[in-house]
């Protein structure tokens, strides 16, 4: 398994956008490596509004911390 520094490295500008400020959709989540965020879903019951949200994992917390500091 690559090292948070492998990851970060290999990244290009576009995806280090996304990983910095987290992915707003499905196709910006596929664009980053796997395992960076988690996928979650919440719902309001009197509306039944869904809202689709991405949560960095561990791992993602160590590349975004990488990030920040190139």
């Amino acid at each position: 398994m690559p090292t948070p520094k492998d990851i970060a490295a290999s990244l290009t500008p576009e995806q280090r956008e996304i990983v910095l400020r987290g992915p707003q959709s499905f196709a910006e989540a596929d664009a980053i490596p796997e395992d960076l965020f988690e996928y979650d879903l919440s719902w309001d019951r009197e509306s039944g509004d869904e809202e689709h949200f991405w949560t960095p994992t561990a791992l993602g917390h160590q590349v975004r911390a990488l990030l920040e500091h190139l």
